[in-house]
């Protein structure tokens, strides 16, 4: 089982990936992430879209909107709250490889760190190549992660967070690989209990994924440090690539 589809991992987390204030930033988020497409948006497709954050703040503008996910525990999260706020949207439960859409889309997203996932270099090139089949023509691919870049500047040996509710979690991230992987420890303190979590995943500079999404066939890719368009360089809080089709 792939990491990314334990779903004991994800209830267990749930609470400190997912809290109250992270559903409020992704409103903002939809917001600049239209603004960053610049162009008429009218259907969008969130790739790995978890619980719905964002799925709901492109909802609440009236776009028809898709998330597809391979964790059925998030999904579930996603339905609920989409139906809350009596929204809609599509939610489809898939790996990102096996995901066939009926239909083509203005906009695809790929948020909160949620690309290259897969241990096979060739499946996370897929996914771009699957986007850019997935778009209409002048649509864009948004893809929101961290850098190699940034993280060889400011990575920290051991990263301590400690949440409202009294959780603690403790983080050990290194780079592997010649600095290809990006590998974490999660120890989580709730009580008198710890949970623990490792997980992994491909890490990319700037260049390396222009050349990615050039080769899956995108024409342009713009490289910000943030949804805000602030300048990619070491004080970047985030590697944001907007491809064009």
């Amino acid at each position: 089982m792939a990491w990314y589809d334990n779903n004991q991992m994800w209830e267990t987390f749930y609470d400190c990936m997912f809290d109250v204030d992270s559903f409020a930033l992704a409103i903002k988020q939809c917001q600049q992430i239209i603004s960053l497409a610049n162009h008429p948006v009218n259907s969008v497709l969130d790739m790995a879209c978890g619980p719905g954050r964002h799925l709901i703040g492109f909802a609440q503008m009236d776009l028809e909107v898709t998330g597809v996910d391979l964790s059925g525990y998030l999904l579930n999260h996603a339905a609920n709250l989409i139906d809350q706020k009596g929204l809609s949207a599509t939610l489809v439960h898939s790996d990102l490889l096996d995901f066939q859409p009926k239909q083509k889309f203005d906009l695809i997203t790929n948020l909160f760190t949620s690309f290259g996932y897969y241990p096979n270099p060739a499946d996370n090139q897929k996914v771009l190549d699957n986007a850019y089949q997935w778009l209409n023509l002048g649509g864009s691919l948004i893809i929101d992660t961290f850098g190699k870049e940034q993280v060889a500047h400011a990575i920290e040996p051991v990263h301590c967070t400690e949440y409202d509710n009294g959780d603690i979690r403790f983080e050990r991230p290194v780079l592997v690989d010649h600095m290809n992987i990006y590998a974490n420890e999660w120890i989580l303190v709730r009580g008198n209990q710890a949970y623990r979590w490792e997980y992994e995943h491909f890490v990319y500079s700037a260049k390396e994924l222009i050349t990615m999404l050039e080769k899956a066939g995108f024409k342009a890719t713009q490289i910000y440090g943030s949804l805000e368009k602030t300048d990619y360089d070491l004080a970047a809080e985030r590697l944001v690539a907007v491809a064009r089709k």
